[in-house]
């Protein structure tokens, strides 16, 4: 037998205006979900929901902290303005040749090895995106973990480490802040209406960012006129 688990907005109800507290929709332990305001209806599945539930429970070895860190990584962060503060609380370097941004629950690591693939994750991402918290008015969401940092300076803000939104995130975001501003790299400009379509039933307002640069790559001045040019109090 399935038990309830948490509330979250009704798709059918927020088409009609309706549920703006958000949270007219339950959802149960074997992933279906019913709604007792309007009698929406998403079927569960238990057997999926069980796999998924053992998937999470075996992340892979963890990156390990080297005694000293890499100059090319550190000159790699440095590159984007980052602080000593910023990455001492942020990132350490393994000795078999990556810089680790750490999280505790996962590990996403840039690979400075003249081999493939470019980012090794260890751990659960899902569920344990890390939150640069300002306020709860705007959060912004963004790829990568030091374009997360830079933006977080001016406003809340968080890394997918992928260019598709996780709807637990959603969830999980809308619970602590009004609105949402997605913000990815210049080459994900389709995934970014697509993923602003699938959030606009959690927020009051959802904001589309373009810049022909990655986040990361601005100032933290540019960072904060780019948000005021596009209406978004920080």
């Amino acid at each position: 037998m399935s038990h309830f688990l948490y509330n979250k907005r009704c798709p059918q109800c927020a088409e009609q205006g309706n549920d703006k507290s958000g949270n007219n929709l339950a959802v149960y332990s074997d992933t279906h979900e019913y709604c007792f305001a309007c009698g929406y209806y998403e079927r569960g599945d238990i057997v999926e929901k069980y796999k998924q539930q053992i998937t999470l429970k075996t992340p892979s070895k963890f990156f390990t902290p080297a005694l000293t860190f890499n100059s090319n990584a550190l000159i790699y962060l440095k590159k984007f303005g980052l602080t000593d503060q910023e990455v001492e609380e942020n990132y350490f370097w393994d000795d078999d040749g990556f810089l680790v941004f750490n999280v505790g629950a996962f590990q996403n690591a840039r690979n400075f090895n003249d081999s493939f693939p470019k980012y090794i994750t260890r751990g659960i991402i899902r569920g344990n995106e890390k939150i640069f918290y300002k306020s709860d008015n705007y959060v912004i969401i963004v790829e990568d973990s030091v374009s997360a940092i830079k933006v977080g300076r001016v406003c809340s803000s968080v890394a997918i480490h992928n260019s598709i939104i996780p709807l637990e995130l959603l969830v999980r975001l809308s619970k602590q802040f009004s609105n949402l501003v997605i913000w990815l790299d210049p080459d994900k400009q389709k995934e970014m209406l697509h993923e602003a379509n699938k959030a606009k039933i959690y927020f009051e307002k959802v904001n589309v960012i373009w810049t022909d640069k990655d986040p990361k790559e601005f100032t933290t001045k540019e960072i904060t006129q780019i948000l005021f040019d596009k209406g978004i109090s920080v």
